[in-house]
């Protein structure tokens, strides 16, 4: 009797887990700062330094973080330039508490191009900021990089 209920248990759980698994990928596992992200087009409007003085978009400093990006519910996104040409593509997360951001950049073969993870400065259902520090560990030099959504 306690075998059957036991390979009932690992029925149900083995059977529970492949549902878990793929809530997020249907859209029913975003926390909350993800879903403020997704049915979005989000523009880059400006890059402020430190001292809050905008850099020009041009800058080799921040010109890569330039572009349209768009987040979709199953965990994946996609970055173009504003004319449209593809810049990146790959999967994305927002830690729970919102602090953080993940990209996982891949190639058209799926495989792993880098990750990068970013501070999140402004989240909000029209505005997406994001922190980058050119200098890995000065802190004191930072790039605040804007979205709005696109109209």
């Amino acid at each position: 009797m306690q075998n059957k209920f036991i390979f009932f248990m690992l029925l149900v759980v083995s059977t529970f887990v492949p549902f878990t698994a793929t809530a997020k990928s249907m859209g029913n596992g975003l926390n909350n700062y993800e879903q403020l992200m997704v049915g979005k087009v989000w523009e880059t409007t400006e890059a402020l330094d430190q001292n809050k003085m905008q850099i020009d978009a041009k800058d080799t400093k921040v010109a890569n973080f330039f572009g349209l990006a768009e987040y979709y519910a199953d965990g994946t996104f996609k970055i173009t330039t504003f004319e449209g040409k593809p810049k990146l593509h790959g999967d994305w997360s927002f830690s729970d508490d919102g602090k953080t951001r993940s990209l996982t950049a891949k190639n058209d073969k799926g495989d792993v191009l880098f990750v990068r993870v970013v501070e999140n400065v402004t989240v909000t259902s029209d505005e997406y900021t994001y922190r980058i520090y050119p200098e890995k560990d000065n802190k004191k030099v930072f790039f605040d990089i804007v979205h709005k959504v696109k109209k």
